[in-house]
């Protein structure tokens, strides 16, 4: 599939591996095109998903290191997918890497059990982003933009034949970023180059080999906040959002991601269709940092002196992933058929070295009010060592099934998976091997007024890489998701409106523990949740001048089972019970070449604290954003292609906590305040 041209895209290889319409795809999926990216100014996946509904964007804050995401309650990170291949990752691992959003060509959002055709996916749902890739119609463009706390952005991107009539395609982007943030001294900084070139002698026969790399070396300022100064008074103050509490003269972030494959595929004939696509990837991080005490971040009583410790990680992780696929289309009587078979190969690797200072070692503490910078600080030791290797392997079948109006849709899968958890320290290795079936079902009725209800059931199985607070291995977490919706099409393919109900359990599911300062979170495993609501979103060209979007989500969610019994009978923790969005885009016929934008993002009250305790409830906020564009081609021909964009993101600067682990330490962040970027592009 090429790139999509506005904000509807129409059809997904995500959802069924098949190029299948979405309308005709028995599951709720969201895709974030291209144009909708730039239109909203988007400058990670977390930003590009915020109008989707069902994911939560910023559940841990504002952070220019990682896209943390939760879909329908369950977190992403750690489990994300590119081209259908699963990324380097581990929920426990610091190297885990982002994909930056300017290589990309869309965000699809694959709502609910996915196993089938992924094998190892969050029961949430499953974000698979696509990149760009090379095209037979020349394009290229370049771009700079800065924003208002400094600092400068630039990218390119060039793509065409490499000659002219030639059987070869090339692709070459890249962007190179140092730019300011809201918090004082700090600096997001990276490098991305993504090269690629297509093949296609014939009409049946493609092949596209690429690479990417990625270089992240952010002076960042770790986000553990207290409760007391952000979300609850202070009464020496409230803790200013740009105070950089680490130390921008100690420590720091560095982290490089590279992949390297293929997509081959090859129609035989009329009926049958063979693609292979192959990918490894590597992702190598260290870190030393000076932070707030995740666990108690007063001595006394709170003041503006905070008490900080130091933490340590060099972690890495690699993946090497193909996935097989034999497809066929054929009729037998009155059925038509799109077969698809598949086997699919994961090993990946997890390397963690980490610790703290902790007790007993005295490290400087920062006043907030007046900090102070170019200390030198004790390096933690590691205290903890480990690596893991996973194996996995998946057989697939699937069959799209056409009958008149009626659309089939059903898929069988078995995975065999065998993790081995070493500790470094002790020199012990603990085995897991596990087996599963899993499989799902769905009927799409398609009325010829552009009406499809539907119905579904699926199934799901993630094998966690990773151990316990105890430092024992995961077992397997699965789940079941009932699925019903309807989904609209007008006539002329102006707009998509999807409305869907559905009922998840989840079984394993994973508690968070006390705060590792050295580790993105703790867990233990022994619970069962359900999720269940409602979810709807539209996009629609009302007119050729305005676009219009918008979503809203209801989740009931309730923890049936857990290791922590103040946690049974409540809420899931970061998913909020309502979440509603707007947004539009307006070309006045007036003034040609302007487009003008704004939305309105709303999410209602959700826990984040395992005591659930009221006083750390994360309130509820409404958030607005802006933007305007203007094509200076609309003055003068001689300016055809450049374009001047200005994008506001929380427009009035509302000051808000993402998220609050408890009541005694650094364990708090704040979210994205006001930001204000302007981009000057020019293609050709």
């Amino acid at each position: 599939m090429g790139p999509d041209q506005g904000l509807i895209a129409k059809r997904t290889r995500s959802a069924s591996k098949t190029d299948t319409s979405i309308l005709e795809t028995p599951q709720a999926v969201s895709v974030v095109t291209r144009d909708q990216m730039e239109e909203q100014g988007a400058n990670t996946v977390a930003e590009a998903l915020r109008y989707t509904p069902g994911v939560h964007p910023d559940p841990n804050g504002y952070d220019v290191r990682y896209d943390w995401l939760y879909i329908r309650g369950f977190n992403s990170y750690g489990t994300m997918w590119l081209d259908g291949l699963v990324i380097p990752g581990d929920p426990l691992n610091y190297s885990t890497p982002t994909i930056n959003p300017y290589s990309l060509e869309r965000v699809e959002v694959i709502k609910g059990p996915a196993s089938v055709l992924y094998g190892r996916t969050v029961p949430g749902g499953l974000v698979n982003q696509v990149s760009k890739r090379p095209q037979t119609t020349p394009h290229r463009e370049v771009s700079i933009g800065t924003s208002s706390f400094g600092g400068v952005q630039s990218s390119f991107d060039f793509t065409g034949p490499v000659t002219e009539g030639s059987d070869w395609s090339y692709r070459l982007l890249g962007q190179a970023r140092n730019m300011h943030t809201q918090i004082d001294h700090e600096r997001d900084r990276q490098l991305m180059i993504a090269p690629s070139i297509t093949w296609s002698p014939s009409a049946e026969t493609s092949l596209t080999l690429y690479g990417y790399y990625q270089h992240d070396d952010p002076i960042f300022s770790p986000r553990f906040y207290p409760a007391y100064g952000t979300l609850l008074p202070n009464p020496a103050a409230q803790i200013p959002r740009d105070v950089f509490l680490g130390d921008p003269d100690w420590g720091g972030f560095r982290r490089d991601y590279y992949h390297l494959g293929y997509e081959f595929e090859h129609a035989l004939n009329e009926t049958w269709k063979i693609r292979q696509n192959l990918r490894y990837g590597r992702s190598d991080q260290h870190m030393d940092l000076v932070l707030v005490n995740p666990a108690f971040a007063y001595t006394g009583a709170p003041s503006a002196n905070l008490d900080r410790v130091t933490a340590i990680s060099d972690d890495w992780t690699s993946t090497f992933a193909v996935d097989n696929q034999l497809e066929a289309k054929f009729d037998t009587g009155d059925f038509d058929h799109t077969m698809l078979f598949g086997l699919d190969y994961v090993h990946g690797k997890s390397s963690t070295n980490f610790g703290n200072t902790g007790f007993g070692t005295v490290v400087p503490g920062i006043d907030f009010l007046n900090p102070v910078y170019g200390i030198d600080f004790p390096v933690a030791p590691i205290t903890a060592s480990g690596l893991q290797t996973q194996d996995q392997v998946g057989l697939y079948v699937q069959d799209q099934i056409r009958y008149g109006g009626w659309l089939g849709t059903f898929g069988l899968r078995y995975d065999w998976s065998n993790i081995d958890n070493k500790n470094r320290l002790t020199g012990s290795t603990v085995s897991t091997d596990d087996k599963a079936l899993t499989w799902r079902a769905g009927l799409t009725y398609l009325f010829d007024n552009g009406f499809a209800p539907y119905a579904s059931y699926s199934t799901s199985f993630l094998p966690l890489m990773g151990t316990d607070a105890a430092g024992q291995p995961f077992e397997a977490q699965t789940a079941d998701q009932f699925e019903v919706g309807v989904k609209y099409e007008p006539a002329g393919g102006r707009g998509m409106v999807t409305v869907s109900l559905f009922n998840l359990i989840h079984e394993n599911a994973l508690t968070p523990v006390g705060p590792n300062p050295a580790r993105p979170v703790s867990y233990l495993q022994d619970g069962r949740q359900r999720v269940r609501g409602v979810e709807i979103e539209g996009k629609y060209e009302v007119t050729p001048e305005f676009d219009l979007m918008a979503a809203y989500a209801y989740s009931d969610s309730e923890v049936l089972r857990s290791t922590n019994a103040i946690a049974i009978g409540r809420e899931v923790l970061r998913l909020p019970e309502h979440q509603a969005s707007i947004w539009g885009a307006y070309r006045p016929a007036a003034i040609d070449g302007l487009t003008l934008t704004a939305g309105v993002r709303y999410m209602s009250s959700y826990q984040t604290d395992v005591t659930y305790l009221d006083q750390l409830r994360i309130p509820a906020r409404t958030l607005v954003d802006i933007g305007a564009s203007y094509d200076f081609g609309a003055l003068k021909q001689e300016f055809g292609g450049t374009k001047l964009q200005f994008n506001v993101t929380n427009l009035f600067d509302e000051k808000y906590v993402s998220h609050c682990l408890n009541l005694t330490g650094g364990s708090c962040n704040y979210g994205a305040g006001r930001a204000i970027t302007a981009s000057l592009k020019y293609t050709w």
